[in-house]
């Protein structure tokens, strides 16, 4: 029982009913592009780091620094750390967000209760918790 149902008089939120392998594939497709960002940070950061001007070269999208005689095996991590950076995770969250918004969506849209001022801002609340 969700947090609204315990409030007498509150309308129960419905269990909400996702296609699990439509989510599976959408995580599959936003990782394909991984490898090949690898490969191009392996091919540009040597030169990234070679025309830095400071003595460490801040690598994109994370927390990471290369020195000007880094090793192969830094350069590696550094490339793919930078790979699966901040725009990954964001092209993973929204491709599986848009296989749950319209679900969540339609399920509260069914729900009587909720077709009201105060359901749209249970509902708003609801989906802003669950992303």
């Amino acid at each position: 029982m969700g947090c609204l149902g315990s409030v007498p008089g509150a309308p129960e939120a419905p269990e909400i009913e996702l296609d699990m392998e439509a989510v599976g594939e959408a995580i599959t497709d936003a990782i394909k592009g991984i490898p090949d960002n690898i490969d191009k940070n392996m091919r540009e950061f040597p030169d990234e780091v070679k025309n830095c001007q400071e003595e460490k070269w801040a690598v994109p999208d994370t927390t990471m620094e290369l020195a000007k005689d880094y090793t192969q095996e830094q350069l590696q991590e550094a490339a793919i750390v930078a790979a699966c950076g901040t725009a990954v995770k964001d092209a993973i969250k929204d491709a599986i967000w848009g296989q749950f918004e319209p679900k969540i969506d339609e399920q509260l849209d069914s729900v009587e209760e909720l077709n009201n001022e105060m359901g749209a801002k249970i509902k708003k609340t609801a989906k802003d918790k669950f992303k």
